[in-house]
């Protein structure tokens, strides 16, 4: 688990409230506001710090592979 270095405890993505009936740019909009930082949030108790690795494939590769083996 990751050692909190902020002043302030990371928010909670749980506590997030947003309304599912408005467009999805405008949730997008509130939940960014909510939450801050998309890379370092909590989860209940567990802290997350999302990474990623320039070598890796990209989230498109990966999902085109997947769909081809689901056909």
């Amino acid at each position: 688990m990751l050692k909190s270095t902020l002043p302030c405890p990371l928010p909670d993505i749980r506590e997030a409230r947003i309304d599912p009936t408005l467009p999805v740019n405008e949730r997008l909009r509130l939940f960014a506001a909510a939450i801050g930082d998309p890379h370092r949030f909590r989860v209940g108790d567990t802290e997350v710090e999302v990474l990623f690795d320039d070598s890796a494939p990209s989230l498109q590769a990966c999902l085109t592979g997947m769909c081809r083996l689901l056909q």
